[in-house]
């Protein structure tokens, strides 16, 4: 019987085996970095100048004549509108003391509360406007990403031998209107802490005229006149930088509806149903 011995490997075959294995961690690290630096620069052109989803529980009040009739739930509606003014509330005031190098110094941040509603009843009307007339560039500077390309496809949809003309012809209840009804600020990009999302809504009354006309002849097209009395709730959104604590420009997110009791009970069960998956929790069995 021919006893077998393991042989050591030789020195330069030692290395040869270092080195293969240093080369393959190094690939290895290389491409969980590649994946870790393509999911930053996703987040950053997903959250770019206030782009990405309007904040989760955003409470945006009914007008007075839209509100709970029954004495029970207008009671519960009015408490959670309170809860989240609350909420808003602090995350301003937060932000706000951040931005004071010391109590004895002035904030470098300031809400400017009183000018987000003109500035989002004059960017609005100039959305409509450059989507009237088919302007995909101011479409592009003033709205967020997602919202611009959703205007742009409607365009690219339009029949081509047509134009539309669109005007509002008067803002309505000016005692009312335009309102703020939510504002807040949080940090929502989870690859950049330096960066924060800041929202506002604002309710917009307005009466508006749209009609389409042939290109060539210029004549409007019969029956294609529409006047509409609308209220809109339009979202503004934009980047503050959390450390030079400078604001970039209010963009248009788009528009969203008004928050009935049953829309917020839905929407805060998910939200509670998601943060427990999160946090591991199973749900209970019945």
């Amino acid at each position: 019987m021919v006893r077998q011995y393991a042989t050591q490997p030789s020195r330069s075959r030692t290395m040869r085996e270092m080195d293969r294995a240093a080369r393959a961690g190094s690939s290895k690290m290389t491409k969980e970095q590649s994946i870790s630096q393509l999911q930053k620069m996703a987040n950053a052109e997903y959250f770019k100048d206030g782009g990405g989803p309007l904040f989760p529980g955003t409470f945006v009040s009914l007008p007075l004549s839209r509100l709970p009739l029954n004495p029970a739930d207008f009671a519960q509606y009015q408490w959670h509108r309170l809860r989240h003014w609350v909420i808003e509330t602090v995350s301003l005031l937060n932000f706000k003391l951040k931005s004071m190098p010391n109590w004895t110094t002035r904030p470098q941040w300031k809400a400017r509360r009183g000018k987000i509603a003109p500035t989002a009843k004059a960017l609005y009307q100039e959305v409509l406007e450059a989507f009237a007339a088919g302007d995909k560039a101011t479409l592009e500077r003033i709205c967020v990403n997602d919202f611009a390309k959703k205007l742009i496809a409607a365009i690219d949809r339009r029949n081509p031998r047509e134009r539309v003309h669109f005007e509002v012809t008067k803002y309505n209840n000016p005692l009312f209107y335009p309102k703020r009804t939510a504002h807040q600020i949080h940090q929502i990009n989870m690859y950049d802490k330096n960066l924060m999302t800041e929202q506002a809504v604002v309710a917009i009354s307005s009466t508006q005229q749209v009609s389409r006309y042939d290109a060539s002849t210029g004549e409007t097209i019969p029956g294609s006149v529409k006047i509409q009395d609308k209220v809109e709730y339009v979202v503004l959104s934009r980047q503050v930088n959390a450390v030079t604590f400078e604001a970039g420009p209010w963009r248009v997110w788009g528009t969203t509806a008004p928050t009935t009791l049953e829309t917020y009970l839905e929407e805060k069960e998910a939200i509670d149903k998601e943060q427990a998956r999160r946090a591991g929790w199973k749900p209970a069995s019945k």
